[in-house]
């Protein structure tokens, strides 16, 4: 049976729809799914993502690539060259007169031209050459391999820096997170209580004013949890950032400020960190190589003032001919080519100079990063020390808070206490909690800056040259 024009219509319009519906399915899904990541899971992305960590990597390369550029100049240098040449005119010679005879046997002519080339030639040589003796070329070699120490240890740096920037980022979303839980359950609490009063008014056995009062209390609640939440979202929006992820992406964090407290049990780690502080601090041991890398560009700089002494050797053949039926000869020599520098303007001066300079900076510097380090540890060790006290004085203070709470609303059913009394304290018991996150967030952002300075996550979290 033949359709009509209209019923084609219709079907290819019903098909445009399902397809446009679908399409728009699968966009609302992809928007409202939720990424599950863990503090691991965040710190590998990072790893994978950030860009300052990818240049870092590429300095990495980049000084091996010079390490090898070094020895290069070491080694042997070989060179191999070959020329065809076409005379469209034949190289020519003059001949001034009286050296040939002319036809006629005289010799007092004025000179003449010799063709001295065929029309075909060809040259061919191989040339080799060999550093005997170069200050520079051996210190360079040197100095490479400390820039590619240095840049491995600035690599090092990179990766502390960033692995506790994702940390701190996750620790204070899970605190914000947490933060809002409790809002909410507080909230929760709320509802109930209105509940249960607004059934007692109901009975008539309290007043309105109380179940009033128990609305409001609910009702309070609402911009306090929109505004935890915003701030629960911020958090996340920052570790976003932090791990290079699209900012449209949903993600929920699946660790808790708890999961982390077996961490950090080891009183030694704390009591050793001072001695251990300035020998394994990445930044130290960076700054140190550097030194190292500014001692090499001095001794460079200072071998301009040696002699070079190199050997050489070439093989070189030659040929002409009309008819590229070519007869050939061949050259060979070997020797020592010897160069000192006599004077450059005072450059080589200018340049030890500038190296020397470069190195005082980088002692200086090393000396103001000893000091920070110091006082930074001093710091923690202290904070540590207060939050780990502080911690002990939130368990009896949320303990205590958790009575008084249960207690008003006892004292509420029996009619001898006030509504006051249960929001007043609700509110003491959540904000015993939400103190005892922070302390929690505090102590773990100390070790975290703790692992941080020693070089721990670097140590971890190996990155491989590519």
């Amino acid at each position: 049976m033949k359709k009509n024009k209209s019923e084609g219509t219709n079907m290819d319009y019903g098909k445009s729809i399902i397809a446009l519906f679908t399409i728009l399915l699968f966009a609302t899904f992809n928007i409202n799914a939720q990424e599950k990541v863990s503090l691991e899971e965040a710190i590998k992305k990072a790893l994978e993502n950030n860009k300052q960590l990818k240049n870092a990597l590429y300095d990495v390369n980049k000084a091996e690539a010079e390490v090898d550029e070094a020895y290069g100049y070491a080694l042997p240098s070989v060179d191999l060259s070959a020329n065809y040449t076409r005379y469209l005119e034949p190289m020519r010679f003059y001949i001034s007169g009286g050296l040939f005879p002319s036809p006629d046997g005289s010799t007092n002519t004025g000179g003449q031209f010799i063709d001295a080339s065929s029309d075909n030639a060809i040259d061919a040589r191989i040339d080799v050459s060999q550093t005997i003796f170069n200050s520079a070329v051996f210190r360079s070699i040197s100095g490479a391999d400390n820039y590619y120490d240095a840049a491995k240890l600035n690599l090092n740096v990179k990766v502390d820096e960033l692995v506790f920037n994702v940390k701190s980022a996750y620790l204070q979303a899970l605190l914000q997170k947490e933060s809002y839980e409790l809002v909410k359950a507080s909230k929760t609490n709320a509802e109930t209580s209105f509940k249960d009063i607004k059934a007692l008014y109901e009975e008539g056995l309290i007043g309105e004013y109380d179940m009033i009062r128990a609305e409001v209390q609910v009702e309070n609640f609402a911009p306090q949890l929109i505004s935890a939440e915003n701030e629960y979202e911020n958090a996340k929006n920052n570790l976003k950032v932090i791990m290079g992820m699209e900012p449209q992406i949903n993600i929920e964090l699946t660790d808790q400020l708890t999961s982390f407290d077996e961490e950090y049990n080891n009183d030694d780690k704390i009591d050793e960190i001072e001695d251990k502080i300035l020998l394994v601090n990445p930044q130290l041991s960076a700054l140190s190589m550097q030194e190292e890398v500014n001692k090499d560009f001095i001794a460079v700089y200072e071998s301009e003032y040696l002699p070079t002494l190199s050997a050489f050797g070439n093989y070189s053949l030659q040929g002409q001919s009309d008819d590229f039926n070519f007869p050939t000869a061949t050259t060979s020599q070997v020797g020592l080519r010897f160069k000192m520098n006599l004077f450059s303007g005072l450059q080589t001066n200018a340049k030890v100079e500038k190296a020397e300079l470069d190195l005082k900076k980088t002692k200086t510097q090393t000396e103001l990063v000893e000091l920070t380090l110091k006082s930074q540890v001093k710091n923690l060790v202290k904070r540590i020390e207060s939050s780990r006290k502080q911690l002990e004085a939130n368990i009896r203070n949320i303990s205590q808070a958790q009575r008084g709470y249960d207690i008003s609303k006892i004292r509420y059913e029996e009619g001898i206490g006030s509504l006051l009394e249960i929001n007043d304290s609700d509110l003491a018991l959540r904000t015993a909690k939400i103190n005892n996150l922070r302390t929690k967030f505090e102590l773990l952002i100390s070790y975290a800056q703790l692992d941080q300075l020693l070089g721990n996550y670097s140590d971890k979290y190996k990155l491989e040259n590519k």
